[in-house]
């Protein structure tokens, strides 16, 4: 088990995520996509995305569109403009179909805040489930 209790799974390190991503276990928690999600994190998430050996990449995937959609959706202006630099950054580096996906649909999202639609951006996102 990578986390001692479901305490410390609501606050887990990059070295956590990291194993959980490459385990066999099953989501440590309901919505523990809120638990992984940061700007410190997303790019370590986006190598999952590309990384065929990693066995969670659908939660992951899922985890960047509730990770957009959160930020878009909250309005905060310094928080946007964060998630652009970031969706630009990962822009250059992203191999997987998936991940220029997530980043071609954030960046419209960015631009077009009023088509947020929780199906598509919220937890089970229609885009990847």
């Amino acid at each position: 088990m990578i986390f001692k209790d479901l305490q410390h799974a609501w606050n887990p390190s990059p070295e956590e995520i990291r194993a959980w991503a490459y385990s066999n276990e099953k989501i440590p928690e309901q919505d523990w996509e809120l638990a992984v999600n940061s700007f410190e994190n997303i790019p370590m998430i986006c190598t999952f995305i590309d990384d065929e050996k990693c066995t969670h990449t659908c939660f992951f995937l899922s985890s960047l569109y509730v990770f957009t959609g959160d930020i878009v959706r909250s309005g905060i202006t310094e928080d946007i403009v964060s998630l652009h630099e970031l969706v630009d950054h990962v822009t250059k580096t992203a191999k997987s179909e998936q991940l220029k996906n997530w980043v071609e649909r954030s960046k419209h999202l960015i631009k077009h805040p009023k088509e947020y639609d929780y199906d598509y951006w919220g937890l089970g996102s229609k885009y990847v489930y």
